[in-house]
């Protein structure tokens, strides 16, 4: 096997940190084409990097360790463009959604709810992020990314998506449901996530890892 194939995965997973911030720049300063484009490219190394890793069985210990970070890096940044622009900012019309009947119910704001979910979710984040680290230093052992936390990690990919093609102004019958799936997406995502988090903590309490 070549040296160039052999760090294929890890090159990925570095381009992946540089595209994130590149993606951010272009969102904030109305490339929002270009930025969708990056963001898919970039996400796209996502399941590039893992298959060809698993493929080739070159699995590294910089890949286990930074690859989660690549991600979260990502994703971090599409969040922070969704506090920014929020997606139920500028919807006029009636819609009908998890977080505008949640918001009704609670007296506030749509984009609240999607605020409070994505706090939520960089939460979990946050204590899976520790959780892996503190178990790296004390038993030198990597915790494994569970399947939920696979189809948590697609999830939140997906509801990014979304999230900049709405704010493409496309017309408005397509406008509405893009939205409408965004914002079911990531109730999902959230589901998915707190599964994931509990699998995370089991695996840190376990000493047969």
């Amino acid at each position: 096997m070549s040296r160039v194939l052999k760090n294929l995965p890890n090159i990925l997973t570095i381009s992946r940190i540089i595209l994130a911030p590149v993606f951010f720049i272009l969102f904030i300063n109305n490339y929002k084409h270009l930025a969708l484009a990056c963001f898919f490219f970039a996400s796209a190394t996502d399941f590039l990097d893992g298959f060809l890793a698993r493929k080739f069985n070159i699995v590294s210990k910089f890949g286990k360790l930074y690859d989660p970070l690549a991600d979260k890096i990502l994703v971090f940044l599409g969040w922070v463009c969704i506090v920014i622009k929020p997606p139920f900012l500028d919807y006029k019309n009636e819609l009908i959604s998890f977080s505008i009947n949640l918001a009704y119910l609670l007296n506030l704001s749509p984009d609240h709810i999607i605020f409070c979910i994505l706090a939520i979710l960089l939460f979990r984040d946050l204590i899976a992020t520790t959780l892996r680290e503190e178990k790296f230093k004390k038993d030198q052992v990597i915790l494994k990314t569970n399947y939920m936390a696979k189809i948590k990690t697609i999830m939140l990919i997906v509801s990014i998506h979304l999230y900049l093609l709405y704010q493409l102004g496309l017309p408005n019958l397509y406008q509405k449901y893009i939205l409408l799936f965004f914002d079911f997406s990531l109730y999902l995502t959230l589901v998915f996530s707190l599964i994931s988090l509990i699998d995370y903590v089991n695996q840190y309490r376990s000493k047969n890892i």
